[in-house]
């Protein structure tokens, strides 16, 4: 229903935005980009593996 489908778009959200790299960003997040983070010089203080819809959205969330 509908409550269902609020659920799966967050995770969506969530991935796109927080997990998933994207190449025209630099290899930063859109949420890193947003807030003007360099992956690959700010230290990471969590990971945390993140998957969703049976295995089709997978990867590691890293909390800056």
């Amino acid at each position: 229903g509908f409550n269902t489908l609020n659920v799966s778009l967050a995770e969506f959200r969530f991935f796109y935005n927080r997990v998933r790299p994207h190449q025209n960003l630099e290899g930063r997040t859109p949420a890193e980009a947003w807030i003007g983070v360099n992956p690959f010089a700010t230290k990471v203080k969590g990971e945390y593996w993140f998957e969703a819809w049976e295995g089709l959205l997978q990867g590691y969330y890293l909390r800056r």
